[in-house]
């Protein structure tokens, strides 16, 4: 979630303060940011509140991201 993590710089935030401000780990922000994890619904609210964007832009990126071909 590229969107995610520059949304976050944007912000001048840490993962660590993220974390913090959204009540999850550090890790569990690393994992969003790098695709390796989705957000629970729960999450998703959050940062939907957090950013104030819809949540569902930060999944339309991640899906546009993992539909892109693979380069051989």
């Amino acid at each position: 979630m590229t969107l995610l993590r520059n949304l976050r710089h944007s912000k001048g935030f840490t993962q660590q303060q993220l974390a913090i401000h959204l009540e999850i780990s550090p890790e569990y922000v690393s994992r969003l940011e790098n695709g390796n994890r989705k957000p629970s619904w729960d999450v998703q609210q959050r940062l939907e509140r957090f950013f104030g964007i819809p949540a569902s832009e930060l999944l339309a990126e991640e899906e546009e991201e993992n539909e892109k071909p693979e380069i051989r």
